[in-house]
């Protein structure tokens, strides 16, 4: 019965190396179950059934049923679309020594380490001349274009008493190619590759992806290992969970909130301290016939689950864990607690969600940092602070995140998508 599921996961990671594609890909699912896609900048009247609007690497989508009151509730199910990596800078020809190189910048809390000898392919999208504003191409080459050699351990014979120590600026410009820097090398190259005029390309965003393949492993094909699980994993698993509020005709009105930027803060138009959701939830009401009463009412009468990924046990490193809560892979979902607000679980949410695994009959397992270590955040208290909606902060248990690959596994996704879906019906 997992199985299905974790291979689903992997082809949903895979179809996504960027933000953008993460939002292509799920709204190709989206529109593959009936949703319609909705224009920011249009009216919207006479909403019902599946719709999604997508925002550059952010994507709002949802399920209105027939008959919903101006002032009815919506579960939320919060996730994000971006992950840890390495960007290039806008003019990124570099070069040392007879090498090409590309100059990068770290976006995230990336595991840098996991970066070195592996050959690298690139996403991103171009922006182009048009008619009156710039037409958008987004793109993905899946071909070892660059890679990071590290250096040998006898030109580096303090390693293995100082440990590895890396320079982003100076140690990860990844080699491109052999000769002479010069400016307009990579635009040139880009250019040709995607078959475009060198004069059309104003601007680019440009991200680097492990070519290796997600795959299902172990003894017993009891693992995930894959790229971006923190948080594709937890996009898959609204998205899938929404599709099955659809399908099965939900009562409740359902949203999917998938956000970018949140390693970085959040702090951005199509991130989720932005005034996206609200809008959206404000447009919903109205177009249902409500007022902004019957908004306020719509707000205090729903509840979000945001889905990020969960630390799980460590077996080499067991006592940086809370010895109380040592969450396993397959162990079920997780709820994440901090009683500073770091997540924005309460007890009235982690009540709900628990009520939520338990009539899905599925195991549930609860997290806590250790007390004398920082914790991690999320955007579930953005959405609780901005919105004013009971919240409960949960996920996927995992090891190796914000490494370019890391590790779940495969019973646990398909088990989210299950507890998501019994928290929507609640």
């Amino acid at each position: 019965m997992t199985a299905p599921d974790a291979h689903d996961l992997a082809s949903f990671i895979d179809a996504a190396p960027s933000p953008r594609l993460a939002v292509q890909e799920a709204s190709r699912r989206l529109e593959a179950s009936g949703f319609r896609r909705l224009s920011a900048g249009e009216r919207w009247e006479g909403i019902r059934g599946g719709w999604y609007l997508p925002c550059a690497g952010s994507l709002l989508a949802g399920w209105e049923p027939e008959g919903v009151s101006t002032s009815a509730g919506f579960r939320l199910l919060g996730a994000h679309t971006d992950s840890p990596n390495l960007r290039l800078k806008p003019r990124p020809d570099s070069g040392r020594a007879g090498y090409r190189q590309l100059s990068i910048e770290v976006y995230g809390g990336a595991l840098l380490n996991s970066w070195l000898d592996r050959s690298l392919g690139i996403s991103g999208t171009a922006f182009l001349t048009g008619n009156g504003a710039p037409r958008v191409l987004d793109f993905r080459i899946d071909e070892p274009v660059l890679h990071l050699p590290q250096l040998a351990i006898h030109l580096n014979r303090e390693l293995a008493t100082e440990g590895l120590k890396l320079s982003a600026q100076q140690h990860l410009q990844p080699i491109f190619g052999l000769g002479d820097s010069r400016e307009g090398t990579f635009r040139e190259w880009l250019c040709e590759r995607l078959g475009v005029d060198p004069a059309e390309l104003l601007s680019l965003e440009v991200m680097t992806h492990d070519l290796t393949p997600s795959a299902v492993v172990g003894s017993s094909g009891e693992f995930l290992a894959a790229p971006r699980l923190d948080n594709l994993c937890s996009t898959w698993a609204a998205t899938e969970a929404l599709r099955a509020a659809a399908a099965a005709g939900s009562p409740r009105a359902v949203l999917a909130t998938l956000f970018d930027h949140e390693e970085v803060g959040s702090g951005s138009r199509t991130g989720a301290q932005g005034p996206h959701l609200r809008q959206v939830l404000e447009r919903l009401v109205q177009q249902r016939g409500g007022d902004r009463q019957d908004l306020f009412a719509a707000l205090a009468s729903s509840a979000c689950a945001s889905a990020d990924m969960a630390h799980a046990v460590h077996p080499n490193y067991a006592d940086k864990h809370d010895p109380g809560h040592q969450v396993q892979l397959n162990g079920g979902p997780v709820i994440k607690v901090n009683q500073n607000q770091r997540y924005a679980t309460e007890g009235e949410t982690q009540a709900l969600f628990e009520l939520a695994c338990r009539s899905a009959e599925l195991p549930y397992q609860t997290w806590s940092m250790r007390a004398d270590l920082a914790c991690g955040s999320t955007i579930g208290p953005l959405t609780a602070m901005n919105l004013g909606i009971p919240t409960v902060d949960v996920g996927v248990p995992q090891l190796a995140m914000h490494s370019s690959r890391e590790f779940a596994g495969s019973e646990d996704p398909g088990r989210m998508v299950q507890a998501l879906s019994a928290f929507c019906s609640l």
